[in-house]
């Protein structure tokens, strides 16, 4: 079993989207590879800005650190999602896009990106969130440690799984490998750092924002 993670998507962003998947399944002859990936990056910086931003500004002033490093793996994304999508021709994105295109609906005028996370985890997650509520500072950690996973996994549904789809040349797939790895550990890293900087009612604010984005049933129609 699973449960969805919806995640808001800006309306230029969506359509943009929903343009080039149109024309690349209508067999276009433009090349649309230089498009496609700056609109991926913009996608994906949506999401890691809509999730974490808030967690990089819970404290009064602003958390410096975890604003330099989501602003580090932005110009990450930016960089390295249009270069690793100029391989390619449009017949060979057509299929990866049309993977991605599933993952996202529309409903009363908002768009939405979608992955799925096993129940198990979320349900532990859950549990860790409730014992922050009553300032169980002992859970800070453990809470962190669980949400990484939770993370985890739509960074292998939204990234990994379409990256795999383009079957990259060894030496492009060794790159991206490296540049995702590298990327992720950052975030992941400051994820641990954070159960030392914040305490359980900080903490649970910020999953109260986070669990907004839970839903119980996927919506993969447009």
């Amino acid at each position: 079993m699973t449960q969805t993670i919806i995640l808001r998507l800006k309306p230029d962003t969506y359509q943009r989207f929903q343009d080039i998947h149109s024309r690349l399944n209508a067999n276009e002859k433009t090349a649309l590879a230089k498009p496609l990936g700056e609109n991926l990056a913009d996608i994906a910086c949506e999401v890691i800005d809509q999730v974490f931003g808030s967690l990089a500004k819970m404290s009064g002033a602003g958390d410096r650190e975890s604003e330099k490093i989501l602003k580090q793996i932005s110009e990450t994304l930016h960089k390295y999602m249009p270069w690793s999508v100029s391989f390619f021709g449009n017949e060979r994105l057509t299929p990866m896009v049309n993977y991605l295109e599933k993952l996202t609906y529309q409903k009363d005028g908002q768009q939405y990106l979608t992955y799925q996370v096993e129940q198990a985890v979320i349900d532990e997650l859950m549990d860790c969130v409730r014992h922050l509520k009553q300032d169980d500072n002992s859970y800070v950690a453990p809470t962190l440690k669980i949400f990484t996973q939770v993370v985890d996994q739509g960074v292998t549904s939204l990234i990994r799984e379409p990256k795999k789809m383009l079957k990259f040349n060894l030496v492009v797939d060794k790159t991206l490998n490296g540049v995702i790895n590298v990327t992720t550990k950052l975030g992941y890293k400051r994820f641990d750092q954070l159960g030392t900087v914040y305490d359980a009612q900080t903490m649970s604010s910020f999953f109260n924002h986070f669990l907004d984005f839970l839903d119980n049933a996927p919506k993969n129609t447009t």
